[in-house]
């Protein structure tokens, strides 16, 4: 029997431009209507703006497909720069394309099986620091991921000092951060004043990171000796980005798969029931393990909206789309849509050994930008989650059911709280 776990709250009809606008600062999902559940793709007219969302997975594919008729966003970029600099996940063209051709290596030829031990080593530290009782589970899924991140870019855990201090100072930047400054999505003058506390954030961030890099000794063998080709600048850029993208976006998928189980104890067991009592198997021997993910994925894409824009004159579904005009994807409400997916709010991993859209299914991205990285994140949620509910059964906590809200990933208004408790063989 599917389950229906939480939602966040709809944008209220009528809703003006500005009280919209404050909403969007806020979570991006306050101030998206309810009606993009059924809807094919929106549009927003607002004096200096016009977007286009887009929902219908045709269309979606179509605009990740075409990379360079659909660049990445100027404001996204804007809005991370100080952070990621000229990283592979901020530019376009032929810029994006000598990165990318070198970094991909890293995450080919199986090297994410190479890092499975550093995975699974960073699962038993994390499993020592458990206790029985209510445990948030954001920060837990923080550390653990943030862990494996350093260990497999680094060969650094967290407990290292310098890699604590990168988790520590990626944190506050993350508390200051704002999805997007209102004087670069309505694109005014570059000399206007934008938002400086999360600059600052960014840059001691760096500054950490580039600490890290000038600490090697050459002899390590992780992700960061694969990438020799990049400039000492451009290394730190992509550093940075694995930080980001490798952690965060993890940790957030893995924060929801436990509530997800917490909320269907049935589920729960047959996941504990295939992982069995021994050491974790490789995450391709657990199906429904997998199937529990992809089902996470769907309901929760850690990166809800996946802003480009036009490069050029053309049309989506018959409007017309102007020149620098934003077209947002939604993993979200493609993933949720009403018109593709059977029952698409419940929590349902058995829908994955049925026929599927799995072209309204992209969490990861597609196209030519689609994340490097998947394999990597797929292996490290199945085997975390399976390490965790082979050792601990989860369970909600009455009355204390999160609220999903959507900045750069989707996470809990104030935390997940779930209660462990450890199983008795």
């Amino acid at each position: 029997m599917s389950v229906i776990p939480p939602m966040p709250d709809s944008r209220p009809p009528g809703i003006s431009i500005l009280a919209r606008w404050r909403r969007f600062r806020r979570d991006i999902f306050a101030s998206q209507p309810e009606r993009l559940y059924r809807a094919q793709m929106a549009e927003l007219r607002a004096p200096r703006y016009r977007s286009f969302t887009v929902v219908q997975p045709e269309v979606a594919r179509h605009v990740l497909a075409e990379a360079d008729a659909f660049p990445k966003s100027r404001v996204l970029a804007r809005t991370l720069a100080p952070l990621l600099g000229r990283s592979v996940f901020v530019t376009n063209g032929p810029e994006w394309a000598r990165g990318r051709a070198i970094i991909d290596p890293a995450f080919s030829g199986g090297r994410v099986r190479q890092m499975l031990p550093r995975m699974r080593e960073a699962g038993e530290r994390m499993l020592q620091g458990i206790a029985p009782g209510v445990v948030e589970v954001e920060e837990l899924t923080a550390r653990v991921t943030a862990d494996v991140i350093l260990r497999a870019m680094f060969s650094r855990p967290i407990d290292d000092a310098l890699a604590g201090e990168v988790f520590e100072t990626f944190r506050a930047y993350q508390r200051v951060q704002p999805l997007a400054s209102p004087i670069d999505v309505m694109r005014l003058p570059d000399w206007l004043p934008r938002r400086r506390r999360g600059q600052r954030e960014a840059a001691r961030l760096r500054q950490v990171m580039a600490r890290m890099l000038a600490a090697r000794t050459g002899d390590e063998e992780d992700m960061i000796a694969r990438l020799g080709a990049l400039s000492p600048e451009a290394l730190l850029d992509n550093a940075v980005m694995f930080l980001l993208a490798g952690h965060e976006t993890s940790a957030s998928a893995l924060s929801w798969a436990l509530l997800c189980l917490a909320l269907d104890p049935a589920t729960q067991d047959r996941v504990v029931a295939e992982v069995g009592t021994g050491e974790i198997p490789d995450f391709r021997q657990l199906p429904f393990t997998r199937d529990v993910w992809r089902e996470v994925l769907r309901l929760y894409p850690p990166v809800p909206m996946l802003p480009r824009e036009s490069a050029a004159s053309t049309s989506l579904r018959d409007r017309p789309v102007r020149p620098g005009d934003p077209v947002i994807l939604s993993p979200w409400h493609t993933g949720r849509s009403e018109r593709v997916w059977d029952d698409p709010h419940a929590f349902d991993p058995d829908r994955w050994s049925r026929a599927v859209p799995s072209e309204a299914w992209f969490p990861f991205s597609a196209g030519p930008r689609i994340c490097p990285g998947a394999g990597f994140a797929t292996a490290e949620g199945v085997l975390f989650l399976a390490m965790i509910v082979q050792k601990w059964r989860v369970e909600p906590i009455e009355g204390d059911l999160p609220r999903p809200v959507a900045h750069l990933t989707v996470r809990s208004a104030d935390g997940i709280r779930l209660r462990f408790t450890e199983r008795v063989a």
